[in-house]
């Protein structure tokens, strides 16, 4: 472990993630879903991300949003080297990077222009409950001495109860790591295949944890940059919502809402029986602790306000049927099932098909789907909530400011990241302009966009044989429908001008409708 590093794991780089609740847009729009004036985006904002990695989500919010201006905070020099090239390789202008601990921004350490006016925004995601109590205080020192009156806070950590059964599995990883030094992905492995034996000798921990023979399966398929990450670090600590809630209340900050939509509805995220339960808590803090404990909560998505203003009702109703829509998946994919804490709820065909072919033809405003003569049967408040629980899918999502600014910007960005993704399998976002946030794709589609953003043409002939080649250069097999890895070059071609034929008509309206293209 590095001494600078503060017990945290930094001899490998953290994923290039890019994360949709770091969105200002995505943030604004749970916040009037939830009654809560947010910080005004129509106009130039400030944004600040603490602990922002690799840059893959400050680089993309740049791009989307050139009104606002954009700071990163990471003490891990090769994050902020690789996050400032790509910043420069698409001539981002309105982003910066910073090397710089938690408590080096508390002693003063960045730039007056940088600091000096405050933040709309300043979010962190699941760093909190992954650095040691000190840079805890510290970033709630920042919030206190950096946010402005009426900002927005997201802080995403680890959380209890959900965590409870698994935290001596991390405990017995991290020992395990300490005495055998390594580079950390081969102590991970290592610590885990002494934990699987444990477990295949019938340690009685395992017998009485049956969940975490289950989080065993799960974690053996993950990201090791990620694992690396979450289980190897000296102050790993989920954390319960009421401690969160009394850092945050030192920089006068109020809780405002989940950022994880179906978490802000009772009936679809607490059984029955419960509701009556936490009908009877006033204290809100305690009823939000009660609720994790009814969800058995694993991680929470919370966004706080410095000075907390609850909107009138007909306000927040007006602004939300201002915003104007659009799905980002083929209309194909968007089902009327959404998946929530409860299960899966299923939607009415009469309120949920004509809502679907709208926002897969235009991009209408809620309110201009509330007037549909279709939705005569159906309240503003169920129109709005089956809206919001496609956004929670990742099915439809509230368009940005857009401008041809933005446009450029995101072209430059997504030629950029192309250029890597031809090299370097870690890269799975590209900046969608017309939305504000990164958009995901799978390896075959990384390598279509990466084509067609190089200045390959539309054609299935060519763009196949452009995929061919790149996955060959990547060392690459294609896989057939039965599983089986297809080596030959001719074979591979033959198989990806299959697929194109298949997803192109599905994928090239999208992605042309969402600005990447």
């Amino acid at each position: 472990m590095n001494a600078w590093s503060d017990g945290y794991n930094a001899d490998i780089a953290y994923t290039h993630g890019a994360y949709r609740e770091l969105s200002p847009g995505y943030l604004s729009y749970v916040c009037l879903l939830n009654g809560v004036r947010p910080p005004r985006t129509d106009r130039p904002f400030r944004y600040c991300e603490l602990g922002c990695g690799q840059g893959v989500t400050l680089n993309i919010l740049a791009a989307t949003h050139p009104h606002g201006r954009f700071t990163g905070i990471d003490f891990n020099p090769l994050h902020v080297a690789g996050a400032r090239r790509l910043a420069e390789d698409a001539g981002l202008a309105n982003v910066d990077f910073h090397e710089r601990s938690f408590q080096e921004v508390v002693a003063g350490a960045l730039p007056a222009e940088e600091s000096g006016e405050g933040f709309d925004f300043i979010v962190l995601h699941g760093v909190y409950s992954w650095v040691s109590p000190e840079n805890r205080r510290a970033v709630v020192d920042i919030l206190e001495r950096m946010l402005k009156p009426g900002g927005l806070v997201f802080v995403s950590y680890n959380a209890m109860p959900g965590w409870a059964p698994v935290l001596p599995l991390q405990k017995m990883m991290l020992a395990h790591a300490a005495a055998n030094p390594a580079r950390s992905d081969r102590q991970f492995d290592a610590a885990l295949a002494f934990i699987n034996r444990l477990n295949e000798a019938g340690a009685g921990y395992f017998a009485i944890n049956p969940t975490v023979a289950q989080h065993l399966g799960t974690i053996a398929t993950q990201n090791r940059q990620y694992l690396t990450h979450e289980y190897l670090n000296t102050h790993w600590e989920p954390l319960s919502h009421s401690q969160v809630a009394q850092d945050m209340a030192w920089a006068k900050l109020g809780y405002a809402c989940s950022a994880n939509i179906p978490h802000n509805f009772d009936e679809l995220s607490v059984r029955p029986e419960l509701r009556p339960i936490l009908a009877e808590i006033a204290d809100p803090v305690m009823a939000e602790t009660v609720r994790d404990f009814a969800m058995n909560q694993v991680f929470r998505r919370d966004i706080y306000i410095r000075g907390l203003d609850r909107m009138p009702a007909a306000e927040a109703a007006g602004a939300l049927r201002r915003l104007r829509f659009t799905l980002t998946v083929p209309r194909e994919k968007a089902s009327l099932a959404v998946p929530v804490p409860l299960g899966e709820l299923r939607h009415d065909e009469s309120l949920g098909l004509p809502i679907l072919d709208a926002l897969a033809t235009g991009t209408p405003s809620l309110g201009a789907i509330e007037a549909m003569p279709e939705m005569a049967r159906h309240d503003f408040g169920t129109i709005s909530r089956f809206l919001a629980l496609l956004v929670s899918a990742n099915h439809a999502h509230p368009l940005a400011e857009l401008s041809e600014t933005a446009r450029e910007a995101s072209l430059r960005l997504n030629r950029a990241i192309a250029q890597r993704m031809l090299i370097d399998e870690s890269l799975f976002f590209l900046a969608a302009p017309t939305v504000g946030l990164g958009i995901g794709a799978d390896a075959l589609e990384r390598l279509v966009l990466a084509g067609l953003l190089s200045g390959q043409p539309l054609d299935v002939q060519p763009l196949a044989g452009f995929v061919t080649d790149a996955l060959r250069a990547l060392g690459r097999s294609a896989v057939a429908e039965d599983g089986s890895a297809i080596s030959d070059p001719v074979a591979m071609r033959s198989l990806v001008i299959l697929r194109l034929a298949d997803f192109l008509p599905q994928k090239l309206p999208v992605w042309q409708r969402l600005g990447i293209l």
